[in-house]
């Protein structure tokens, strides 16, 4: 989330004001080094507070989401990369191929998730299931199931269950799809509205080709019966001749 944009803005104005403050009270006014400093300093956070909170309130605006909403979806998704986190350094229990790439796959699904809520904060709401639940039963699923896969002397029953296990991963793989997917939805319909504007420019487009055409043409006949009866004219001069 973008949200140290504002905190830029606020600095940009802040620091020429709080550097005025300091050289008018050092060289105009003539006080004390110590003072010229914290008359700088306020002279700073005096443009800093009011310069970041209309940025910020700008930006949320723009987000359309209230500052509450905002601080809790950026809650949030720092709980998720807690759990990416995790995901990650469980890189090194993974003993098959198989197992690599389900669980790759799986980590491209999360951090995709994350990153268009953290590109567009208001896309949460369509995927709160996958914050609130499913991110973490993924990565608390994977920990165990690596941790007992790699344990020696598994008996049969233990294999059985590992297999089922990872059965399930499969099915939370489809699910964390079904979460991604269902994000995405807003975004094709907005894809689908772009593709029928695009189809009815096309055909309006060919429409006034088309009406630019018949009427070029008809402006063609119209010359070509004004040009008969000249020649007409100049054929009976050449007769009278």
């Amino acid at each position: 989330m973008k949200s140290n944009f504002s905190h830029f803005i606020a600095s940009v104005i802040a620091v020429p004001a709080g550097l005025t403050a300091w050289i008018l009270s050092s060289n105009v006014f003539d006080i004390h080094m110590f003072l010229d400093v914290m008359i700088g300093i306020g002279g700073f956070g005096a443009s800093y507070l009011p310069a970041q909170h209309i940025s910020h309130k700008k930006h949320l605006e723009k987000l359309k989401l209230t500052k509450s909403e905002y601080k809790y979806i950026k809650e949030q998704l720092a709980h998720a990369k807690e759990h990416t986190n995790r995901l990650r350094s469980s890189y090194i229990n993974i003993r098959s191929i198989k197992d690599a790439k389900m669980i790759f796959d799986i980590n491209r699904i999360v951090k995709t998730i994350i990153s268009s809520v953290e590109e567009e904060p208001k896309q949460f709401y369509s995927v709160q299931q996958f914050f609130h639940s499913n991110l973490e039963t993924a990565v608390n699923t994977i920990e165990k199931y690596l941790y007992l896969y790699k344990m020696p002397g598994k008996s049969k029953d233990e294999r059985i269950q590992l297999h089922e296990t990872r059965l399930s991963m499969l099915e939370l793989k489809r699910t964390l799809t079904s979460n991604l997917s269902h994000m995405n939805q807003s975004s094709y319909q907005d894809l689908n509205v772009e593709r029928d504007l695009i189809k009815m420019n096309s055909q309006r487009a060919k429409k006034r080709h088309a009406a630019l055409d018949n009427k070029l043409g008809k402006e063609k006949v119209n010359l070509n019966k004004k040009r008969k009866p000249e020649k007409e004219k100049v054929h009976r001069g050449e007769e009278n001749g």
